[in-house]
């Protein structure tokens, strides 16, 4: 129950429902509150209003309180304010004796009324002669406007008229209780909606996630083949989209660890077995006859050697991938190195049947770990032999380009790399088609193109192997022409 709780699922369904809540709430509060409050204000506005039209019609230089047709036009308009803003109005003329009376209905009539003494005093002592407050009248809640109209002439001031204005607020109060009742039933259908609603949205939402959740976890036992469906949502999409890409990822290190285990674990116990059984002929056969204990020696010092350098393939490599190995970057000549490298292999051509025929240019220069660029070259003429054509032919070519670089290639005539296997001939022990048909003639610890891959990605070269089935392969790689940078000119500064 508490997982529930503290899922999701439930949190979002409790968000949307709050959220509905509060929305809800806010309407109730701005129609119980704000509404008679702006109302209240806005039916005060439309009394002023009223009143400052009558007192501009009253106080203007063409109207007189004492002809009749003047009178009647100020009626009419007084009738129109009070049946378009559902006033009760009364406008008394002080000198004429005339109290012009509209009700909100329309009706009117004019009455001879005088205003008390006590009304014309407030009134007057107002600097602007008005007085507006809430009343109550019949049982009617509204708003009240007194207003006295001030005239000056000769320094002396004229009252032509005192406008009094009803507004009844009433019927915005009854309004709001029909429709409170209307919303506290809608109120009641929208929650229970909105309840619905939210549990469909998050378990739309939430069903995905809950099906990668139960995929994640068989990458914890070891499940690394499976495919998750993508959700409708380009998050969720995504989300599924990396987790399949991991999964895949997990799944190809983990065949790959593999085999580096079963490789690595071949090839030391087979050189081991093989020191054990001939130290054991040594010293159970060969103790006393030199010719075949030396004979024997010499196969445990080979496969010693060969031990040596797989552990040493092994710590170069892992040292390249975790970024420990020290980079000793020098500007060296590149061509003349590989001509020194080349020139060593030729001394093995009449033994082991080969040509290593070098085409490149001179003095190119190249700035980068000399030690590791030579490793590399070995690495690579190396892998050139061990794939070598019915020719007998590696060609080793170092030409500049137009843009400031320089390409270097290692070309055989050999078997070939299938087109889609190229990309995964760096990685450690990879086999081409995982046949008998592509293995190596010579031995080796399987690591090598994997170091050298490791090698140009430090020092950011571009590199890569272009090859056809039956044509042979060619290695190569592109790297920038050291050039040595141009003195800048000193000028001395002219002293004044």
């Amino acid at each position: 129950m508490k997982e529930y709780f503290s899922s999701i699922r439930f949190r979002l369904w409790i968000i949307f429902v709050l959220f509905t809540l509060v929305t809800m709430g806010v309407l109730f509060v701005s129609r119980s509150v704000l509404t008679p409050f702006f109302y209240g204000k806005y039916k005060k506005n439309e009394c002023i209003n009223a009143a400052n039209t009558i007192e501009r019609l009253v106080t203007s230089e063409n109207w007189s309180q004492y002809d009749n047709s003047d009178v009647a036009y100020l009626k009419s308009i007084v009738q129109d304010m009070a049946v378009g803003h559902q006033f009760d109005i009364i406008v008394n003329l002080p000198e004429s004796m005339r109290n012009i009376m509209v009700l909100k209905s329309g009706e009117g009539e004019i009455l001879t009324r005088s205003v008390s003494d006590e009304i014309k005093y407030s009134l007057f002592s107002k600097d602007d002669g008005t007085i507006i407050s809430n009343v109550e009248l019949n049982n009617s809640d509204g708003i009240i406007l007194a207003k006295c109209v001030k005239q000056e002439y000769n320094n002396l001031v004229y009252i032509p008229a005192y406008i009094f204005i009803f507004s009844y607020t009433e019927p915005i109060g009854t309004t709001l209780s029909i429709v409170n009742s209307i919303s506290y039933i809608c109120a009641n259908i929208i929650l229970l909606f909105a309840c619905i609603v939210s549990i469909i949205i998050s378990s739309h939402i939430v069903n995905p996630l809950v099906k990668i959740s139960k995929n994640a976890k068989s990458l914890i036992k070891g499940e690394f083949n499976m495919t998750i469906r993508h959700g409708e949502y380009d998050e969720i999409k995504t989300l599924t989209e990396n987790l399949n890409a991991a999964s895949a990822e997990i799944s190809k290190t983990e065949t790959l660890r593999n085999d580096l285990m079963a490789n690595v674990s071949h090839d030391l116990k087979t050189p081991l077995t093989m020191i054990k059984a001939y130290a054991e002929m040594i010293r159970d056969l060969s103790g006393d006859n030199p010719e075949k204990r030396l004979k024997h020696l010499k196969v445990i010092i080979d496969e010693t050697d060969r031990l040596t350098l797989l552990v040493n393939d092994i710590l170069n490599l892992s040292k390249l991938e975790s970024g420990v190995a020290e980079i000793n970057l020098s500007v060296f000549d590149l061509s003349q190195l590989l001509k020194d490298i080349i020139s060593r292999f030729s001394l093995l051509d009449n033994t082991r049947d080969y040509t290593v025929s070098p085409e490149m240019d001179d003095g190119i220069m190249i700035e980068a770990d000399q030690q590791k660029i030579e490793q590399v070259v070995y690495n690579l003429v190396n892998n050139a032999i061990n794939y070598i054509g019915e020719d007998k032919l590696v060609t080793v070519k170092l030409h500049k380009n137009e843009n400031g670089r320089a390409r270097f290639e290692v070309s055989d005539h050999g078997p070939g790399i299938p087109k889609e296997q190229i990309p995964y001939i760096w990685e450690r022990y990879y086999k081409v088609d995982r046949s008998e048909n592509y293995k190596r003639v010579v031995k080796g610890t399987g690591l090598g193109l994997s170091i050298v891959k490791e090698i140009f990605t430090v020092h950011g070269f571009d590199f890569g192997c272009d090859s056809v089935e039956g044509s042979g392969s060619t290695f190569w790689f592109e790297f920038p022409v050291y050039t040595e940078p141009e003195p800048t000119e000193t000028k001395e500064l002219l002293k004044p």
